[in-house]
């Protein structure tokens, strides 16, 4: 906002007053999990009161609940940065995107349901939840007794891939509301915990650009900063399994390296022209990132998450 010369504040959103963003933010305000159906309009409340202009989602868990609601909440003022709700879903839907993405040309990797692959199974396999996020529930799988010791600790919705070895890249896009695509930049996954990015580099490799690129145009309305991943042996072609429809937790890293993703987006939502240049990033750029402490007092210890009994991730 410094850089557009515009005024405003960051207001954020979390179901506890124990949020480290909350630190960071000007503003914190307390909402209902997304579960529950006052969560919406608590949302809409939220807008109103603050006049916002931009509703950016930056979990898995509300992005079909914003998408559905979108119209509505564009009625307050605010966009939202997300498509619809056919196009989110379309990227939740691993074998319905696996379809359109080989129909376009690119490869991916095969998904089962837990039926399929029972009839017919295959090791080593990587198993993950249909619906999932942090990486929570995934997992190389390389015998019987520990598929059935990862299905009896997880759950049956589970979905199962073929194990591709290689390196593996999360690459971030911005895509324009008219479609156009502004911005590539891959990130070579190096080190992963609990889902996210401990440590990664940029790799300004026209291959994989040119495949996100054609993949984020199959996509439908989805709009503004998104992700997808993929596994890569060798100079083989990109095999892609993944796209989130949202900002990716390793994010930090691209916009380090010169690709400005909120500015992009807030360009876009303020009618400003779009400055992002395709292939213009820093690359080799390494991430190492740390755990960081933030301090707060509070005053009232039972409303702690973990407090009762702690809580393990």
């Amino acid at each position: 906002m410094d850089e557009l010369g515009v005024t405003g504040k960051i207001v954020a959103a979390d179901i506890n007053t124990s949020s480290s963003a909350f630190q960071k933010a000007d503003v914190g305000e307390i909402v209902p999990t997304v579960g529950r159906l006052e969560y919406i309009q608590k949302i809409i409340e939220i807008v109103k009161k603050h006049e916002i202009g931009l509703l950016v989602p930056l979990t898995d868990l509300d992005l079909r609940s914003l998408a559905r609601q979108r119209e509505k909440l564009a009625a307050a003022g605010c966009t939202v940065m997300v498509g619809s709700e056919q196009s989110v879903s379309l990227c939740r839907d691993k074998r319905h995107l696996n379809a359109l993405l080989t129909k376009a040309g690119l490869a991916t990797i095969e998904t089962f349901t837990l039926s399929e692959f029972r009839r017919a199974p295959f090791y080593p396999c990587f198993v993950k939840p249909v619906r999932g996020s942090a990486g929570v529930g995934t997992g190389v799988i390389r015998n019987e007794g520990q598929f059935n010791a990862h299905i009896t600790t997880f759950g049956e919705a589970m979905l199962v891939q073929e194990f591709v070895a290689g390196q593996e890249f999360t690459i971030d896009i911005y895509r324009t509301r008219d479609g156009e695509v502004r911005c590539v930049v891959p990130r070579q996954r190096l080190i992963v915990r609990s889902g996210e990015v401990e440590k990664g580099v940029t790799r300004n490799d026209p291959d994989l650009i040119e495949a996100a690129t054609k993949l984020a145009q199959t996509l439908g309305d989805l709009w503004g900063v998104f992700c997808c991943q993929c596994r890569r042996s060798g100079n083989s072609q990109p095999r892609f399994f993944e796209v989130n429809p949202r900002f990716g937790g390793g994010a930090p890293l691209s916009i380090a390296a010169g690709a400005n993703l909120p500015l992009y987006l807030l360009q876009e939502v303020l009618a400003m022209p779009v400055t992002a240049e395709l292939g213009k990033f820093t690359d080799k750029l390494l991430m190492m990132r740390y755990d960081e402490a933030v301090f707060m007092e509070v005053d009232h210890l039972p409303s702690l998450p973990g407090y009762k009994s702690p809580q393990f991730r």
